[in-house]
């Protein structure tokens, strides 16, 4: 084999392992940011009887916030921010047990009914 092809190989091969650590550090670095920009969302929404909604329909609130997209959840949270049911939606939270057919009082109802459909196709 020729030096100049020999060289060439060489800084090709450098060029993809360069790009391949660059690309892994890109990865984990995202995730990082992901994590730590989903953390106020994870406060707010225990807050928020939201949360305590998810909770009693079975959906796992960390699952949530990593498979729903921040636009949607922080519109969720502020649909429950806003709501004048609380008197009703605090019985029925009260059981911890409630039933999808029974949130009609609830802003968030289409919503969740969205949610819980995709959660039972996903399962």
């Amino acid at each position: 084999m020729e030096p100049v092809s020999i060289i060439i190989i060489i800084f090709l091969g450098m060029l993809v392992s360069v790009f391949s650590v660059s690309l892994f550090l890109a990865i984990i670095f995202n995730m990082k940011a992901g994590i730590k920009y989903r953390e106020p969302l994870a406060r707010k929404l225990h807050t928020l009887r939201l949360g305590k909604m998810l909770s009693a329909l079975g959906v796992n609130t960390v699952e949530y916030l990593h498979t729903e997209s921040v636009v949607t959840i922080n519109e969720q949270m502020d649909r429950c921010a806003e709501c004048v049911n609380t008197e009703e939606c605090d019985d029925n939270l009260s059981t911890n047990n409630v039933s999808l057919n029974e949130i009609d009082f609830c802003n968030n109802e289409s919503s969740l009914k969205s949610l819980l459909s995709k959660k039972h196709v996903m399962d």
